[in-house]
């Protein structure tokens, strides 16, 4: 059963679709008797808006003559965090909201918007692409609090209207550098917010952190957008499912920043891991690989404890890479054995 104030808003949503409604429309339409209607509307007095009562064998309710809603006053990071949160509803799987309940909310919030701020919201809605699995804690707050939400409005205008950009990017390691982007698309994925796209500087394509961007400038121009556009693949990368691809999880007993400098964001999930025996900070690393021997010789590189979960196969492939390292140290560079 709808509450009162969810038939007070539908009671204001059918007079602002214009004309004069009955009393006996408006109590039907509301699942409520006339004293209700009645009672309803004064409610929207209260709250001043203007509602006329028309007398005679027509008459019923209407919103007083040139009277408009004001523009719903939401700051730009509050609208965009009202329409986050219905984009992640209406995710598969995660929430009761079916995906045309989200799109026709989504569509109700951008109408009562100021144009400018709606125009941006509506880029945001066909430029950010959710991959699949757990939604992280910058999914779910649009960015984390490091990700600026003007960053990601202006991002994602910038993509939907190919338009070419400026910005100061903070590397893992160095001073942050200025670069220009002609941006592809904006991917969230393991609870971080990614743009791709084509570096002039570099003639190549790059992924960037979004809570790594500065100084967002908008340049003139526009950009032509290759047939071949995949923000997601570009972005995701051996984290996606594909044919031929190894599902692997490793426990590692070690520092989160040493295994992030082997497994990025971009490759891997890195989650803590509670009830490991020993003293150990044991972390899951979970990654879907083409070739186990890449996997192999990263955990070789980090040189710290570890135990395979899966797959078996990935047991043989640190043997025989243990081996070769064995033998390759025992090797005289003179071709004598030691």
């Amino acid at each position: 059963m709808a509450r009162p104030t969810a038939r007070v808003l539908t009671l204001l949503e059918l007079l602002q679709s214009g004309g004069t409604r009955t009393s006996a429309e408006l109590a039907e339409r509301l699942n409520v008797d006339g004293r209700t209607v009645r009672r309803y509307v004064e409610h929207l007095r209260d709250l001043g808006i203007p509602v006329d009562s028309v007398r005679g064998r027509y008459g019923g309710y209407r919103l007083a003559r040139h009277y408009r809603m004001p523009p719903l006053m939401l700051t730009d990071e509050e609208a965009l965090a009202v329409v986050w949160g219905l984009l992640l509803t209406g995710r598969p799987g995660s929430g009761p909201a079916s995906i045309g309940d989200v799109e026709a909310a989504t569509s109700k919030v951008r109408r009562v918007l100021p144009p400018a701020l709606a125009r941006q919201i509506d880029a945001v809605v066909e430029t950010v692409n959710f991959t699949g699995g757990r939604i992280g804690e910058a999914e779910r707050t649009g960015g984390g609090e490091e990700a600026s939400a003007r960053v990601l409005l202006g991002l994602a205008q910038a993509a939907r209207d190919r338009r070419p950009i400026a910005f100061d990017y903070l590397p893992r390691h160095g001073p942050a550098r200025s670069r220009t982007v002609h941006p592809h698309g904006i991917v969230a994925v393991h609870g971080l917010l990614y743009l791709t796209g084509h570096d002039v500087g570099r003639q190549a394509e790059r992924t960037f952190r979004l809570d790594r961007i500065a100084g967002l400038r908008l340049l003139e121009g526009t950009f032509e957008v290759p047939d071949d556009l995949n923000p997601v693949q570009r972005v995701v990368g051996p984290l996606g499912a594909g044919p031929g691809r190894h599902e692997v999880s490793v426990l590692v007993d070690a520092e989160a920043v040493q295994v992030r400098a082997l497994f990025p964001e971009t490759l891997a999930s890195v989650e803590p891991v509670a009830g490991v025996a020993g003293n150990g900070r044991w972390l899951r690393i979970f990654v879907r690989a083409e070739r186990l021997e890449w996997v192999a010789g990263r955990l070789a590189a980090l040189d710290r404890p570890f135990v395979i979960e899966q797959p078996k196969a990935l047991h043989g492939v640190v043997a025989a890479l243990g081996q070769k390292l064995i033998a390759a140290a025992i090797v005289d560079p003179g071709g004598d054995s030691s």
